[in-house]
């Protein structure tokens, strides 16, 4: 496969990923959960469900949840913050 055809493959892929991701939460077990952490229920897509199962995980002691959350951490430290400092805020809120 040539470099290029393999390349827009690859970009096709991403976009699928991203339009998946970006979809809203319809499981209502998945919405009780998100909402049970302190999340606004408009702010229920599938990054943030997959972002707080990541949480989940790493609150039970899962080491490489911790590790995944601490990548996810220090990446963002160069990107726009925005859904891990939300997803952390929410989690602290929570109690």
């Amino acid at each position: 496969m040539a470099i290029g055809k393999k390349s827009r493959k690859l970009k096709k892929l991403s976009e699928c990923m991203s339009d998946i991701l970006s979809l809203k939460v319809t499981e209502e077990n998945d919405i009780s959960f998100l909402t049970e952490l302190g999340i606004a229920k408009n702010s229920t897509d599938n990054k943030m469900l997959i972002m707080a199962r990541l949480f989940e995980k790493a609150s039970k002691g899962d080491i490489s949840a911790i590790k995944e959350i601490r990548g996810i951490m220090n990446d963002s430290e160069n990107k726009d913050k925005g859904l891990v400092s939300e997803i952390i805020e929410a989690v602290k809120n929570v109690g």
